[in-house]
């Protein structure tokens, strides 16, 4: 499927027929029919067409681990550091060396793994960002948040170390989504408690009554970030009303969160759920 413009030549191939409608470029000298999308994966793959035994590492390998990263515009690759070894300078495409190249092999490419990958792109996040892609890590890749704590700890001379650690000890498994991630980090900067996620919540006989994506259990507010697709599809719309029926049967104050909310109005989302804190009298209120 990929081929290089060496490769092409080689079979004959002139380059004004390369550079025509029938081929597009996907990274350097790298090639492929106009009729194949250019995924990020493509681009690993090409990645590797131009420096055989490297590691895709920081972004492209947590958009390869976690489908809902944005890749970015370059393919990062990490490889061992050899003094004497001149890197190639390809546009789109970042090299990294590295002292130690660790790798895991994932649906057939090599990646840093998941606690290498998150200390990888820390130089390059805000602490939201950081934070939201632990999570995704612990829920797509399988990372361990005590273990991401203690990787960040250990690591010295390491570039954004400091926020590393920061963003580690705010990551947490059963995180649904990314904006789940800045939902929660919303109300915590803000010197809000941190809620808790993805608590089962049972009615007074026992029964399964809801799994909010935060929820304050003591004083029974739940926290619920709605996206676009619980508008779109009318069985889950209707799953969420009489689920938020149900909670407020039992006592419950539901607050639904949507992404122009978030987004847009991020002091009043604190505000409410400030004031909601408050009508409930939990102490750290204010």
């Amino acid at each position: 499927m990929l081929f290089t413009a060496a490769q092409a030549q080689a079979a004959g191939m002139s380059r004004g027929v390369l550079r025509g409608v029938g081929y597009r470029r996907v990274l350097g000298s790298v090639y492929v029919a106009a009729s194949v999308a250019v995924t990020p994966r493509l681009r690993a793959e090409a990645a590797l067409l131009l420096m055989p035994g490297a590691v895709m590492s920081h972004h492209t390998a947590l958009n390869l681990w976690v489908a809902d990263a944005p890749a970015g515009d370059d393919v990062h690759v990490s490889v061992r550091r050899d003094p004497h070894r001149t890197l190639p300078r390809i546009r789109g495409l970042r090299v990294h060396e590295v002292h130690n190249l660790e790798c895991v092999l994932r649906v057939g490419l090599p990646l840093t793994p998941p606690d290498r990958t998150f200390l990888d792109v820390a130089p390059y996040c805000d602490l939201t960002e950081l934070v939201t892609a632990g999570d995704s890590l612990v829920r797509r890749a399988g990372a361990d948040p005590e273990h991401l704590r203690e990787m960040a700890s250990a690591a010295i001379g390491v570039r954004g170390v400091r926020l590393a650690r920061e963003a580690a000890a705010l990551v947490r498994r059963g995180v649904d989504s990314p904006m789940e991630s800045r939902l929660r980090l919303l109300l915590v900067l803000a010197g809000l408690p941190e809620p808790e996620v993805g608590r089962v919540i049972y009615d007074s006989d026992g029964g399964w009554l809801a799994r909010p994506d935060l929820c304050y259990p003591d004083l029974k507010i739940a926290i619920e970030y709605d996206g676009q697709h619980h508008l779109l599809d009318i069985r889950q719309w209707r799953r969420d009303i009489r689920r938020r029926e149900n909670l407020e049967r039992e006592g419950w104050l539901v607050r639904v969160i949507t992404a122009h909310d978030l987004l847009q109005s991020p002091d009043t989302v604190i505000a409410r759920i400030s004031q909601d804190l408050h009508t409930r009298r939990h102490p750290l209120a204010a």
